[in-house]
């Protein structure tokens, strides 16, 4: 349960922090333009340390590199109390996302070399972001919210450092090497296509839902429905064929994303929503499961998950703020439903795997 509890503590800290961002950063006067580059800093920063810490995670003592990367994000996220700009807010995400990229990969080890289910712990991760979304709309005020954003995570580095030392296999790493990547490019190209697109509509969904009539009660709410529905769903995947889930996850993307076109209130947005969960679901368990079983380093190969996450949200999050500001909402959700496909066709392509024999 000590690594459920990081995991369910982790993320709840990063949604509370991250779901009213374009909404403080327009508060603070930035243009749809700017949220994008406010959002896209973040991932950036967090792009270029999962990347480091994720090869690092293959040759390090696991458990330190957990424990230091929970212990930085606390000051990370109560550092955001601070700005009071759109270039101070841009600068403490920044920075945030330098610290929430040294522990993902860590803790994925963790799991590995503990014999546990990814789909479960994935889970958990879900149930964070539904905690986190319902607790932000619920608390409301900006500064609290990132208050409680750090508190949890000094608590999760206090759970991590009583978790016991995991005999994993440990191998020489390449920093610059993109070996890796190349020998998984599909798997990555259609994670990053399909990523790309709900990042360009989550920079500015929140903006959407309050043009649509929404309070941050509401929104908060709206935002709880997708992990709620994952944590459900996700428990289930294991043992399903992985490649078949990277599929139906895009497939389902197309069709969530188009759907939040119609509504005239936000009301009809939450099927929507459920959708997203179902799509997010298979993807996400079945691209980790495929690379865990596909690839000797493993901690690299499961880490560039979280690398590519954060570089669909510095490109979506630019590209949805500049499509909204020129084109409007409708723009960027036919935008993120275009890329789904692309990716489909990418994965439909793909042979099923021969799993290689552990080493």
């Amino acid at each position: 349960m000590k690594l459920n509890s990081i995991q369910f503590f982790a993320n709840t800290s990063m949604m509370i922090s991250m779901m009213f961002i374009p909404v403080i950063a327009e508060d603070f006067g930035a243009n749809h333009i700017q949220i994008g580059i406010i959002v896209g800093v973040y991932g950036l920063c967090l792009f270029i340390s999962s990347y480091l810490f994720s090869r690092a995670a293959d040759a390090w003592n696991i458990k330190k590199l957990l424990v230091a990367g929970l212990a930085f994000s606390a000051v990370a996220y109560l550092l955001q109390v601070f700005a009071n700009d759109p270039f101070s807010l841009g600068l403490a995400r920044g920075f945030l996302g330098i610290c929430v990229g040294i522990y993902p990969a860590a803790m994925i080890m963790h799991v590995y070399g503990m014999g546990r289910s990814i789909g479960k712990f994935s889970s958990f991760g879900a149930l964070g972001w539904a905690v986190g979304f319902f607790v932000a709309g619920l608390i409301g005020n900006y500064d609290l919210i990132f208050v409680a954003s750090a508190v949890l995570m000094i608590l999760s580095a206090i759970i991590a450092m009583r978790l016991p030392d995991v005999k994993v296999p440990r191998i020489n790493v390449e920093y610059l090497s993109l070996a890796t990547v190349k020998a998984n490019w599909d798997i990555y190209l259609t994670f990053m296509l399909r990523h790309t697109g709900a990042s360009a509509i989550w920079v500015i969904f929140p903006l959407y839902l309050i043009s649509l009539g929404a309070n941050e009660f509401w929104i908060g709410t709206i935002y709880c429905i997708n992990p709620l529905v994952q944590f459900f769903i996700m428990r289930r995947l294991d043992g399903r064929d992985s490649v078949l889930l990277v599929r139906y996850g895009c497939l389902v993307s197309v069709v969530a994303f188009l759907s939040f076109i119609p509504p005239t209130t936000f009301y009809y947005i939450m099927p929507g929503m459920i959708l997203v969960a179902v799509s997010w679901s298979f993807l996400y368990v079945g691209s980790t499961e495929l690379l865990l079983s596909q690839n000797q380093d493993k901690a690299t190969a499961a880490g560039w998950i979280t690398s590519v996450i954060s570089l669909a949200s510095v490109v979506g999050s630019l590209l949805g703020g500049i499509i909204s500001y020129y084109g409007g909402f409708v723009s960027v959700l036919v935008f993120a439903g275009g890329l789904s496909f692309i990716s489909f066709r990418i994965m439909a392509s793909r042979p099923h795997p021969h799993p290689q024999t552990p080493v």
